[in-house]
């Protein structure tokens, strides 16, 4: 074990104190009442009696100087410190332990009131022999199996798997909220044999290991990051083994969820087992005495099969974690498990292991600048650590420092498969993937995560499988590959509902509502999207709730229904801003900000996308930066001021092109084109017409660019002055396409329909049955039938679809309230 984690540490060296030989078992002669100091337990009868940890602390110091009265002031600082407490609280804590023991203030069999100098342990105690780990038995509980987690981090860095962001605006001046995917990581194609073997030899892991938040008594502010940092901690450096798996909680909502389980209330254990489909439960609860920790650690199997406790005692709460990871792999290691070089030895100083846990606590909590920070002084202390730097490439690539996270992930990689770590190996391989999805290298995606797939059959952990899975599908899914992205989606959803996992429950259903919704099933997307929403919130992860809920705004928006997309974004926003969760915040407000703009909510859709740019150049996330500028164009082009939607537009390309974002180029290009178009600039046109052209050749198996560059081909012809040739060729595209409500069949009917307003060709217009589902609340298709029945001459009808937009307009669900605006 690392120097300084392993040693227990008592809590005082007064020389009057118990001795080593006496910290196990104490029977107190003439009752029957046993009380165990390594477990922190008391029974009587031989029944185990709840009590709280400060009556615990008050309890133990008495027995450890029981050969003399303890004053109320020295009880007090070392059960409160420096915090100031009444007479009271301490009256309160004897009531308790007294009752524990069996005991009240008039007998006083066991603790004296020693007037004028305080309390003392009266009742004579025999000494026995500490107790094994392995006799600490609940009832009716006995013997524990391995154990191995998926330490993928608190929070690995977001990937949209469909490659289209949210508030994409279409060439024809159509709002397509595309569908944001909530997959961890995005993935490539694998051929489906691999797939195959891979799904064929993985079984349900033997062991899942929830690891708890740790529960803080210290009562100190400075040690807040303990909660989620010694989890993270102790989850990360547990060994990774075949058939074991330690979950983790992947939001801070998910953190907050587990923080309310309580491991003495079956109930409560039950309804974390139907989430998240544990077998175990690894808590740890901390308290300080004087300048000394107290970890206890507490292992329950929810089978009812068994259950051990044990406190640890140190000067240090995160070498303590780092011993607790030890001691749970030690009791869940198979015989057959290898012996490789533990990872608890990269965590051997205090100080490291402190940075790492304060570092997993910030990248928990979305901090992922200040995780960075953490992360970066780990390496410069102790460079050869593989954890901190997997950590720091993950929070480099949610910031947008895509280069330097590539080189911390092939260091990883490299010394992981060195060192024969697969599931460390996997997990870099994973962010390899990551981040040549985000640089738009599909084929390096690709091979990473080839490698990956073929590595995954040697750890049974069909749980990890099943994110592997999720990430094929979503490539699939990207190059239009439906059919194939379905089946490995669906295998992902199994694997999740047969693990009882909830959450990638959840995320396999956001995918496969992706698949539906480019395939044109809007209403099965919005099924599996409402279950997916069912599934993340049993899992108790906000952060997957949030992202549910923007997919939902997105397929709603899909289906022409603006008004029920914004209630949902409204929804995402706020629970994003009350849990802290930045990226939640920034995609609802830039969908928000394009859907007020339809609604001709201009004020307030300039302030929320130009909150998001403010925000995104303070924290130095490009990619915020592009989407706000995006937004700001749309507005820009909703007033006609073509030279600054085009100025706002080249920001956003150029913040893309230098960030090294190529996949998100496309409909920048597209929105260019028709910009420049309006603008008359058509060299600029032609020649942005040009660079997406390239685009599509680039990427000939990315279906929905090519369809794009056939309505952009007659934008260009109608702005050359060839109206009929272009209004034609969007009505043969439309006609091939008649049961497609797609992103590009909506930019083409929207186009067409702008043009034939403009041709004033009224009759066609009002006969095409395409617009029946886009009339209900799509504000752009409201306009263009009020304009037509007024030409038509039909001002009666005219006037009551005004009225009826105006009171759209107006509807709760465009009302945002003051504190859902963002702050730069």
């Amino acid at each position: 074990a690392p120097p300084g984690a392993r040693q227990i540490e008592h809590v005082s060296d007064h020389p009057d104190a118990i001795p080593d030989s006496d910290s196990g078992r104490m029977r107190c002669r003439g009752e029957s009442c046993v009380i165990d100091l390594s477990a922190r337990a008391v029974f009587r009868d031989d029944e185990r009696i709840d009590v709280e940890a400060k009556v615990f602390d008050l309890i133990e110091l008495l027995l450890r100087h029981r050969d003399r009265a303890m004053s109320k002031r020295e009880l007090g600082d070392a059960l409160w410190g420096d915090r100031a407490v009444t007479d009271a609280a301490l009256s309160q804590l004897l009531r308790k332990a007294r009752r524990a023991l069996g005991d009240d203030g008039e007998t006083q069999r066991f603790i004296r009131t020693v007037h004028g100098r305080g309390l003392q342990w009266i009742a004579p105690v025999d000494a026995e022999p500490p107790i094994s780990p392995d006799q600490i038995m609940e009832p009716a509980q006995a013997g524990l199996v391995a154990s191995q987690p998926i330490p993928t981090g608190p929070r690995e860095a977001p990937l949209t798997g469909h490659g289209k962001s949210p508030g994409r605006k279409l060439p024809a001046m159509l709002l397509g909220l595309g569908l944001l995917v909530a997959v961890a990581l995005a993935a490539t194609m694998l051929f489906l044999k691999h797939q195959d073997d891979a799904s064929g030899k993985v079984q349900a892991a033997a062991v899942r290991i929830q690891v708890l938040p740790t529960r803080d008594h210290s009562g100190q502010a400075d040690l807040e990051w303990t909660s989620t940092g010694l989890m993270g901690l102790i989850s990360s450096l547990i060994r990774n083994e075949p058939g074991i798996e330690v979950l983790l909680a992947a939001s801070r909502n998910g953190k907050e969820a587990l923080s309310d389980v309580d491991t003495a209330d079956a109930p409560s254990l039950e309804r974390l087992q139907s989430a998240t489909g544990a077998t175990h439960v690894v808590a740890t609860e901390l308290r300080k005495l004087g300048s000394v920790f107290e970890l206890e650690l507490q292992v329950l199997a929810l089978d009812g099969d068994a259950a051990y406790r044990e406190v640890l005692r140190g000067s240090s709460p995160a070498a303590l974690a780092a011993d607790a990871a030890e001691r749970v792999q030690s009791r869940f290691r198979r015989a057959t498990a290898s012996r490789d070089k533990p990872l608890f030895s990269e965590i051997r100083d205090p100080f490291i292991a402190e940075v790492y846990a304060r570092g997993l606590d910030a990248q928990l909590r979305g901090d992922q600048a200040g995780a960075r920070k953490y992360f970066d002084i780990c390496l410069d202390h102790q460079p050869e650590v593989v954890w901190p730097r997997l950590h720091l490439a993950i929070a480099q690539i949610a910031t947008g420092d895509s280069t330097v996270a590539l080189e911390n992930a092939q260091r990883v990689e490299k010394d992981a498969n060195a060192r024969g770590l697969t599931a460390l190996h996997i997990q870099a391989l994973r962010q390899l993937a990551s981040i040549a999805f985000r640089t738009g290298d599909l084929d390096g995606a690709a091979r990473h995560l080839d490698v990956a797939m073929h590595e995954i059959a040697s750890i049974d952990q069909p749980l990890l499988l099943s994110d592997l899975l999720v990430a094929h599908g979503s490539i699939e899914s990207e190059r239009g590959q439906w059919k194939l992205a379905r089946t490995q989606l669906d295998e992902a959803h199994r694997l999740a509902i047969a693990a009882g996992d909830r959450r990638r429950e959840a995320n396999a259903l956001t995918n496969l509502a992706v698949v539906d919704n480019a395939m044109g099933d809007s209403d099965a997307a919005l099924g599996r999207l409402r279950a997916a929403l069912d599934a993340a919130r049993a899992a108790g992860d906000g952060a997957l709730e949030i992202s549910i809920l923007l997919n939902l705004g997105g397929a709603e928006h899909n289906s022409g229904r603006p008004l029920d997309a914004a209630a949902l974004l409204k929804q995402s926003l706020r629970l994003a801003k009350q849990s802290g969760d930045r990226q939640g915040q920034i995609f609802s407000a830039v969908m928000l900000s394009w859907i007020r703009a339809a609604f001709d909510h201009d004020e307030d859709a300039q302030r929320l996308a130009g909150a998001v740019a403010a925000i995104g150049e303070k924290e130095g996330n490009p990619f915020w930066q592009a989407e706000a500028e995006w937004a700001l164009s749309n507005l820009a082009s909703r007033r006609q001021e073509w030279p600054k939607a085009l100025v706002l537009l080249t920001r956003a390309l150029d913040i893309h092109r230098s960030n090294g974002m190529s996949r998100n180029s496309g409909q920048v290009l597209a929105d260019i084109v028709h910009a420049a178009a309006e603008a008359g600039d058509m060299e600029r046109a032609r020649s942005t017409m040009r660079a997406y052209r390239a685009l599509v050749e680039g990427d000939p198996d990315d279906a929905q660019l090519a369809e794009h560059l056939e309505i952009m081909e007659a934008q260009l012809r109608y702005a050359e002055g060839d109206v009929k040739g272009a209004s034609a060729q969007l009505s043969t595209f439309l006609q091939a396409r008649k049961r497609d409500r797609g992103p590009a069949v909506q930019a083409a009917l929207f186009q067409l329909g702008n043009w034939q307003i403009a041709a004033k060709e009224v009759d066609a217009f009002l006969a095409e049955p395409a617009w029946t589902s886009w009339l209900v609340q799509m504000p752009d298709a409201i306009k263009l039938r009020i304009k037509a029945l007024e030409l038509s001459g039909n001002v009666q009808d005219s006037a009551t679809e005004a009225a009826r937009l105006r009171r759209m307009q107006e509807s709760d669900a465009l009302q945002l309230e003051p504190d859902l605006f963002l702050i730069p």
